[in-house]
């Protein structure tokens, strides 16, 4: 059994790896490239644009996909087809009110997002405009079927779709000198047709098991019934997802109230760059949590040895990139534009978090496989409050290098407390 399942793993890995891999050089591409085309401020204003959006969804992001991996496994093992597309109604009817919950708080608040940033009246009038991608964003359930089902070959195709879309539409915008509001649009249309392929892909393997509609069986009474287990688990999970926002978005907004678009786009662009490392530990928590749940499930061997091994593979990988990093990252850098040179710093401080990251994302679905999703919430809570506090002491007086330095220290404080949680059973 633990053979095969590590055998899984690796198999899922590698598939989801190699969609994560074209997906993240795609949109290093096409943000490196927007970043030439468009000058500094521009640039800066597309990415805080974006950014504010992806806050605003994450904010009301509750991440039903995970719930579909920890109750579905039961319900898939067992052959309990009935209770699955129960819940599979549940988890579609959270995912359409809270998308257009996200929309309407999206379009309200950007006159209060437009004083915080320091926007003119026509960048507040485009927010609110852009803020109506979100109405594509229910697309959390098809994403949990496909895990649940081990079509992780599928959603290796789905996370290529939207930055395909992105470099293509970018690559065409700065061949023919466009300006920044079809950038804008060229990262809404990405945005929203990455979704819908997302939901139709995910329809199409639900139909292929159950060879009727979701809806097909079910009434509303039974889709607004749930355990209190399920909503315990989608409440600390939303807190989760809230609190996993400070380092994806809300510091890049932040950056631009504190220090201006320019320094934000620099910031997101070393992010991005970051992003070799911060997406495989994205993917290393996305395969190995449906295989952990099923060891729990079996009762088989082997479930800390996967987890603890695949710690030190991911941080032994991230700190050789890191060393790389400190001669390479400034003439890098360069090639985009002489300005952005002096984020070269943070560009390693950035992968050093990242690493953390990577190594600390097998140790967050094995405490999720072992129900420990409370005590995760807490840790992730604690280092939030620790990146921010030092975000907000450094950067006056270390400018962008601050940020990097509060990553890097609230990521390592996450890997050490984790590893603490999960050796103690």
């Amino acid at each position: 059994m633990k053979k095969n399942t590590s055998g899984r793993v690796l198999k899922n890995f590698g598939v989801v790896l190699r969609g994560r891999g074209i997906a993240a050089v795609f949109t290093l591409a096409a943000t490196a490239l927007m970043a030439h085309a468009l000058p500094v401020t521009e640039f800066g204003l597309v990415i805080l644009l974006h950014t504010y959006v992806l806050a605003v969804r994450g904010f009301l992001n509750f991440r039903t996909y995970e719930a579909i991996v920890r109750f579905g496994v039961p319900l898939h093992e067992n052959g309990e087809n009935k209770g699955l597309k129960q819940l599979f109604r549940t988890t579609t009817l959270i995912d359409v009110a809270s998308s257009i919950a996200a929309t309407l708080v999206g379009m309200a608040a950007a006159t209060v997002a437009g004083g915080f940033l320091h926007w003119d009246a026509q960048m507040i009038s485009l927010t609110g405009l852009y803020s109506l991608v979100m109405l594509s964003t229910a697309s959390n359930t098809p994403n949990g079927i496909l895990r649940l089902y081990d079509r992780f070959d599928a959603l290796s195709v789905f996370y290529i779709v939207g930055p395909a879309i992105r470099i293509t539409g970018v690559a065409i915008a700065w061949a023919v000198d466009a300006g920044m509001v079809v950038f804008v649009a060229i990262w809404a249309a990405a945005f929203v047709l990455d979704n819908v392929w997302l939901m139709i892909r995910g329809h199409v393997e639900f139909k292929r098991h159950h060879k009727s509609h979701i809806w097909q069986g079910g009434n509303w009474q039974e889709t607004r019934k749930t355990s209190k287990e399920f909503r315990h688990f989608i409440a600390v999970v939303y807190w989760q997802t809230n609190i996993d926002l400070v380092p994806k978005h809300l510091v890049v907004l932040l950056a631009g109230s504190m220090l201006g678009p320019a320094a934000a786009g620099m910031f997101r662009l070393a992010r991005d760059f970051s992003s070799v490392l911060s997406k495989p530990a994205m993917m290393l928590n996305e395969v190995l949590f449906p295989d952990l749940a099923r060891i729990l499930h079996s009762n088989a061997e082997g479930f800390h040895e996967l987890a603890f091994r695949a710690v030190k593979v991911a941080g032994a990988a991230g700190l050789l990139l890191v060393l790389l990093s400190i001669p390479a990252a400034g003439p890098i850098l360069g090639i985009i534009g002489p300005e952005y040179s002096e984020a070269a710093p943070l560009l390693t401080l950035m992968l050093l978090a990242a690493t953390f990251e990577l190594a600390g994302s097998p140790l967050r679905a094995t405490a999720y496989a072992m129900g420990k999703v409370a005590q995760v919430l807490r840790i992730y809570l604690l280092s939030v409050l620790i990146y921010l506090s030092l975000f907000y002491v450094l950067i006056p007086s270390m400018g962008l290098l601050g940020p990097g330095v509060a990553a890097s220290s609230g990521t390592l404080l996450t890997l050490l407390l984790m590893l603490r949680l999960v050796r103690n059973k």
